[in-house]
């Protein structure tokens, strides 16, 4: 054992400086698109006349986008008058006015003169394919529109913020004809989510191929019934399912990722499996009676 160890060559410093090098450079790389993604889902953004004295400010803040329902949760908040509007320089209305928007069920929120707007939770429909996952993405918009007791349409500045970690949302401006501000919305998965997803993916495909080798290494030679191998390819079989179900945001089935990947590699397991039980089993009998007359003619020879 000794003389064994001594031949192992020893590790030179030049080669666990060139390791660590290498490790700090994952890592760094691993950071940097941690840094991108967050950036890219924490946002905020600007829209609206906040050039006007005479305003209301109203913040949006994107808590939640659930692809299984196609809707959004939103939360409007901070709705500040300025100029004009509000009483004394405060947060409070200096009349009556209404908060409208293109929410399902709550899309007016009264406001009464001399009190603060309450905050207000919205949900918004969004538009787009939850089969596509992990590359779905959808369309909305935010209309928001203030007006005071008479109808008339009040200066509105919106600011948007995105606080889902599993989403990243691109707004930009829209044309508003009949006042407000309007703000459309490109809703994609994080890049994160995707790409854990891929990652799955690949796992799936990849353990599908091992199954399939295992299979080709008990068929091809005849080796008989390989209980190992049998077990490994039914352990393989019924881990995808939980794997499957372990990416983020719970994609129906018949998605990209089945269709992708996961059926794929449903299918070959199974067969190989199968393959490997029914075909080993006749291989085996084989084998055995391939032993018996081997047993009998040495038993004669054993007497003498």
């Amino acid at each position: 054992m000794r003389r064994r160890l001594r031949q192992v060559p020893g590790v030179g410093v030049l080669r666990l400086v060139l390791g660590a090098i290498v490790v700090v450079i994952a890592v760094a790389a691993s950071i940097s698109g941690y840094a991108a993604s967050k950036q890219a889902t924490t946002q905020q953004s600007t829209f609206g006349d906040f050039d006007n004295p005479d305003r209301i400010e109203v913040s949006a803040w994107i808590t939640r986008v659930d692809a299984s329902t196609h809707a959004m949760s939103v939360t409007l908040l901070d709705i500040h008058p300025y100029g004009a509007l509000s009483q004394n320089n405060t947060s409070v209305f200096a009349a009556d006015a209404s908060l409208l928007t293109n929410a399902v069920g709550n899309w007016k929120t009264a406001i009464k003169g001399g009190d603060s707007a309450p905050d207000a939770e919205q949900r918004i429909q969004i538009d787009g394919a939850f089969t596509n996952y992990p590359f779905d993405h959808y369309l909305t918009a935010l209309n928001i529109h203030v007006d005071n007791a008479d109808g008339t349409e009040l200066p509105v500045a919106l600011t948007v913020y995105n606080s889902d970690p599993f989403f990243q949302v691109s707004p930009s401006s829209a044309p508003s004809p009949d006042g407000g501000t309007v703000v459309n919305l490109d809703i994609r998965r994080s890049t994160p989510t995707v790409i854990f997803a891929v990652f799955v993916m690949v796992l799936m495909l990849g353990l599908a191929a091992g199954a399939a080798v295992a299979g080709y290494y008990v068929l091809h030679w005849k080796r008989g019934l390989i209980f190992p191998a049998c077990s490994m390819m039914a352990a393989i079989l019924f881990a995808l399912i939980p794997l499957r179900n372990a990416v983020p945001g719970s994609p129906p089935i018949g998605s990209i990722i089945d269709f992708g990947s996961f059926f794929i590699a449903e299918a070959v397991i199974s067969i190989s499996l199968i393959a490997g039980i029914l075909l080993g089993f006749r291989h085996q009998l084989a084998i055995e009676r391939e032993d018996v007359p081997a047993d009998t003619e040495s038993a004669p020879a054993g007497r003498t």
